[in-house]
């Protein structure tokens, strides 16, 4: 009996750990902030980010900016638009709104999977969130290869047909 039922904080958390050795090693140790974003919510500029893990490296008194907020500006960018922040900023610069960060640095996978990470260059950031897009893509591919194993599970998160 499986209980999968898509992208949650674990299996965020559990991507991300995959993702980290790699990360912090390009990255030296820098300190930095992720954010990833829920897929499916439609997006609205004044809504709050549907964000269903964050985290970061290193302590906040040492960051050299503000990345937890550039971060999840990076993700609102990408959340909005569809497209990388880089993208945003280097091919349609028309797609700013106000409040916006400027940096690039940030993936969106298929499915509107939105990642952003923060605190390093824009495309070393741009790496790490792919990176962890391609985690958490492998993640659910692995927890649906259970769930279509199991028959007994119909329906996905309900822990079986009777259920």
């Amino acid at each position: 009996m499986t209980n999968f039922s898509g992208l949650t904080e674990d299996v965020a958390r559990e991507a991300v750990e995959l993702a980290r050795p790699s990360i912090e090693n390009l990255s030296h140790g820098s300190p930095g902030h992720l954010v990833v974003l829920r897929p499916g919510v439609a997006p609205s500029p004044d809504a709050e980010l549907p964000v269903v893990f964050r985290c970061s490296w290193g302590e906040k008194e040492d960051w050299a900016g503000p990345y937890d907020a550039i971060a999840e500006s990076k993700a609102r960018i990408s959340w909005t638009t569809g497209l990388p922040s880089h993208a945003v900023q280097q091919l349609h610069p028309y797609l700013y709104q106000q409040g916006w960060t400027k940096w690039g640095g940030s993936a969106v996978g298929e499915g509107g999977l939105v990642v952003a990470y923060s605190g390093d260059k824009w495309f070393h950031d741009q790496f790490y969130s792919e990176l962890v897009v391609a985690a958490i893509t492998v993640v659910c591919h692995r927890e649906m290869d259970a769930v279509m194993r199991d028959p007994s599970t119909l329906f996905l998160g309900t822990g079986g047909e009777n259920s």
